[in-house]
């Protein structure tokens, strides 16, 4: 059955569970796993990967579904889930697998924020003293992200309008808010002077409220999207020099 049509392969190889015996379990729950893991469907992926982990009668075949699992859960994000399965491979592995195992714990405590752990875990990977020291500096740049306080943004954008947004580095959404919230409070002021503190209350003031809350709380967003995309990048950043240190050491 070719991979290239994963949905018409995971059909047949359910009917071929349905009708078959026990010993079709060993080689088609991989398969079903391997179809879900194209499709993109990583949930699923990881259920048939346990299947195949407890089908298999080998130590080194469930030491492969079970990486295969882990794989599957960390690409879902579900780090937490994906840190249990660590613990059910060997203690003692090949060192092939040995570096595989540790490059999963580093993206699994990354991804739990446990960013000493992860230190620790994708250090193991590099050899030469420039590539562990381009490690530790990606990991303390991490140290101003924790700075960010999206609550914080929140606070001074409710005092002046715009104001955490460009705290969290939005600065053209930060001057565009206080642009328009300034314009509402004047239309708010001009209204009360014009004609009454009533009108201004019924016509103006409800508008000014519904876009300085909407404010506020874009800005507290704006800083949580920060944080996510500069983790992000400090991540690339120490999986590309990790890269390259395998690559380096392979080709030695």
């Amino acid at each position: 059955m070719q991979l290239n049509q994963p949905e018409k392969a995971i059909a047949a190889f359910q009917r071929v569970l349905f009708f078959g015996d026990e010993d079709f379990q060993q080689k088609v729950f991989p398969n079903i796993a391997e179809c879900y893991f194209l499709l993109g469907n990583y949930s699923s992926a990881a259920r048939y990967y346990d299947l195949a982990y407890f089908a298999a009668t080998t130590d080194t075949a469930k030491t492969d579904f079970t990486f295969k699992k882990i794989e599957s859960l960390i690409r879902e994000k579900s780090f937490l889930f994906a840190k249990v399965e660590i613990l059910n491979l060997p203690d003692k592995l090949a060192p092939p697998l040995a570096k595989k195992k540790s490059l999963y714990e580093g993206i699994i405590y990354y991804g739990l924020g446990d960013y000493e752990a992860s230190k620790e875990s994708f250090l193991i990977l590099v050899s030469e003293e420039n590539q562990k020291k381009a490690v530790l500096e990606s990991f303390s740049k991490l140290k101003k992200v924790e700075k960010i306080n999206p609550k914080k943004a929140r606070v001074m954008s409710m005092i002046i309008p715009g104001l955490g947004h460009i705290y969290a580095g939005d600065v053209r959404n930060g001057i565009n808010s206080l642009l328009l919230n300034g314009g509402f409070a004047y239309l708010t002021l001009q209204t009360m002077f014009n004609y009454s503190l009533w009108d201004a209350a019924i016509s103006i003031l409800p508008w000014y409220q519904r876009y300085h809350m909407g404010g506020y709380n874009r800005a507290e967003e704006a800083a949580h999207e920060k944080i996510r995309n500069k983790t992000a990048e400090i991540f690339e950043e120490i999986i590309v020099t990790v890269a390259f240190a395998q690559s380096s050491t392979r080709n030695k």
